[in-house]
């Protein structure tokens, strides 16, 4: 579509502001109509130039179904006029700016007759400062701009047939997949997540890529034992741990299978698993992909500390679970605050508020979660959710019945899942990878 024109309908408004060419589209439909459960349905390119010409006739009811679930309108104003009011709106300097350097980078790659190194440099840089942004950008605010790089890596695979040109590709697809494996976790979408993170790791299949593989299986471990499949996790991370690279990648992978391990119970197995992670902890920094990009595809001692707290939280050991999250914490505050893992304190903060409830220490839970209560509702990502719901089981057991700090805590968690981003978002601007 020619995006110098005015859309002719509101579809095609839509579709521009999403970044989304014609194939792009196509293959959205087919994702949308699965999560709407119409099955795999599949649209026509002469059907889409239609819908975007504006004016067409109401299509089949099922089509129907799929767009008004995909952009929440009904399909009469779908097809109808644009929104040209839209085209007025106010942009800052700041914002003007940094649009007009994203416009410049795309006109430049799409004005190449074939791909040349300056169009992969841009891509790989954007999905690079994309991973190191993860651990300071609200998963919302990163969501479209992922998406952006997705659709445009796929549609530069459509131009090339050179075979390092397409592996160079399919690594920016891969770490783009990936990205929004985690966003998409974070929202609150665990299936949306592991059909990414699968995405990730098939492309670094394709390339032969094992850190990319393996960064891709730790994502999977991670949704699985949230979404409580503990031994389907763990079975992937037995797996993966066969091929993993020495180093971040195997330390990340026995980290999230301690985790899957402990909320079966299996505690020896527990202690030795992180015991292992320490171990590639010290073998760690030599990865290309992994160390070098870091943030979000890194994996150092504060994370490693942070899983083995959960870890046992998760076996119900308050004394133990204390030791780590408060260790988790020191670790952190040891990063500059514009470089640290916010998600990550908050959730150490939380661990810490849960093994001191499970060791009877109510005043001190209340004083951990602190400075997690009032964090703004674009953080509250499903991870927190889900921590601060497990306090809210313990404090509602006959142990704590009548307590008062036990109901303030409980009310505080209400309060705080109540707001949370999986509550407060809504899963139409969720695109999963083919």
């Amino acid at each position: 579509m020619a995006a110098s024109k005015t859309p002719r309908s509101r579809l095609e408004q839509f579709a521009r502001t999403a970044h989304l060419s014609l194939n792009a589209f196509m293959r959205e439909y087919t994702s949308q109509a699965l999560r709407a459960g119409e099955g795999e349905l599949h649209v026509s390119e002469r059907t889409v130039k239609r819908w975007f010409a504006g004016g067409a006739p109401t299509p089949q009811a099922v089509s129907c179904r799929v767009l008004e679930h995909w952009w929440r309108e009904p399909v009469g104003r779908l097809l109808g006029p644009p929104d040209l009011a839209l085209a007025g709106t106010v942009v800052t300097e700041e914002e003007l700016v940094v649009n007009t350097g994203r416009e410049s980078v795309e006109h430049a790659i799409e004005a190449a007759s074939a791909l040349d190194p300056s169009a992969l440099e841009h891509l790989y840089s954007t999905a690079e400062h994309a991973a190191q942004a993860y651990y300071v950008t609200p998963a919302l605010s990163m969501l479209t701009d992922l998406i952006k790089l997705r659709n445009t890596v796929y549609e530069q695979l459509d131009r090339t047939h050179k075979p390092r040109q397409q592996s160079e590709l399919y690594l920016v697809a891969g770490l783009a997949c990936g990205l929004l494996s985690s966003v998409s976790w974070d929202l609150g979408h665990a299936e949306v997540a592991q059909e990414q993170a699968r995405a990730a790791h098939t492309y670094g299949s394709v390339i032969d890529h094992p850190s990319l593989m393996a960064w891709a299986r730790a994502l999977q471990v991670t949704v699985a034992f949230w979404s409580g499949q503990p031994r389907r996790a763990a079975n992937i991370a037995s797996v993966a741990l066969g091929t993993a690279p020495e180093g971040t990648a195997r330390a990340r992978l026995h980290s999230v299978n301690a985790r899957s391990l402990a909320l079966i119970g299996a505690r020896q197995e527990v202690e030795i698993e992180l015991g292992k992670a320490a171990d590639e902890l010290d073998r760690a920094g030599d990865d290309t992909f992994l160390d070098e990009i870091g943030g979000e595809l890194g994996f150092d001692r504060s994370r490693r500390a942070l899983c083995a707290g959960s870890a046992y939280v998760a076996l119900g050991d308050g004394d133990r679970a204390e030791t780590e999250a408060l260790g988790a914490l020191e670790l952190f505050a040891q990063f500059p605050e514009e470089s640290r893992w916010g998600a990550g304190e908050l959730g150490a903060q939380i661990d810490l508020g849960v093994a001191r409830t499970l060791r009877g220490d109510l005043a001190g839970a209340e004083d951990a979660l602190l400075p997690v209560l009032d964090i703004d509702p674009v953080r509250r990502t499903e991870a927190l959710s889900r921590r601060m719901l497990a306090l809210g089981r313990l404090v509602g057991t006959a142990r704590y019945r009548g307590s008062i700090e036990a109901g303030r805590l409980g009310e505080a968690v209400e309060d705080f899942t109540a707001s949370s981003l999986a509550r407060t978002t809504s899963t139409k601007a969720i695109m999963s990878g083919d």
